[in-house]
C-alpha cells in the first residue's frame, strides 16, 4: 500500500523535469534566434516565406494521392507525418522571427522621440494573438495526427504580417523624422 505513492511521487517528479528540460531547451532555441533585432535582416525579412504553411495540413495533396491511388493507407499516413514534422519547423522559424520582429518593435519603441503609447498597446495585442495563434496551430497539428483534416491556419501568418507591417510603419515613420 505505501508503495503506490512513492511510485506516482517518482513519475510525477519524473515527468515534471522532463517538462522543465524541454521549457529550457525551447527557450534556448528562441533566444538563441532572436539575440538581437538587425535592421539589415530587417529589411530582407518577409512574411510571405510562411504561405505554405497554409498547405501544409490542408487536405488536398492528400485527397490527390488517394485519387491517384499512388500508395497504400501506411504511405498516407507517413506522408500526414511528413507535413506535421515541416510544419512543426515552420512554426519554430516563424516563431523565432516574431520573437525578433517583436524585440525591433520595442527598440523602435524605446527609441523613439515621440509618445508611442499607442504604438504599445498596438504591440501587446499582437503579441497576444500571434501567441493564441500559436497555441491553436499546436491543437491542429495535434488533431492533424488523429486524422483529421484542419481547415484553415491562416490566422497565424496573418498575425506575423501585420506585425510586420506594422514595424514598417513605425520604421518609416522615424526615418522621416530624422530626414
Amino acid at each position: 500500500m505505501s508503495f503506490f505513492p512513492i511510485v506516482i511521487g517518482v513519475v510525477g517528479t519524473v515527468v515534471f523535469v522532463a517538462l522543465l528540460y524541454r521549457l529550457y531547451v525551447r527557450s534556448e532555441q528562441v533566444s538563441r534566434a532572436a539575440e538581437g533585432f538587425d535592421p539589415e535582416w530587417f529589411e530582407g525579412f518577409s512574411a510571405f516565406r510562411y504561405l505554405p504553411m497554409r498547405r501544409l495540413l490542408s487536405g488536398t495533396d492528400e485527397a490527390f494521392l488517394q485519387r491517384q491511388k499512388l500508395g497504400a493507407q501506411d504511405s498516407l499516413r507517413a506522408f500526414r507525418a511528413e507535413r506535421r514534422e515541416l510544419f512543426r519547423m515552420y512554426l519554430q522559424d516563424l516563431q523565432a522571427d516574431f520573437n525578433r520582429l517583436s524585440l525591433g518593435a520595442k527598440q523602435a519603441i524605446l527609441n523613439a522621440t515621440e509618445d508611442q503609447s499607442d504604438h504599445v498597446e498596438t504591440l501587446l495585442r499582437l503579441e497576444w494573438q500571434f501567441r493564441k495563434s500559436v497555441w491553436q496551430a499546436h491543437g491542429l497539428l495535434a488533431l492533424h495526427a488523429c486524422g483529421w483534416t484542419p481547415s484553415d491556419v491562416s490566422g497565424l501568418i496573418d498575425v506575423l504580417q501585420h506585425f510586420e507591417f506594422s514595424l514598417r510603419e513605425t520604421y518609416l515613420a522615424q526615418q522621416q523624422r530624422i530626414s
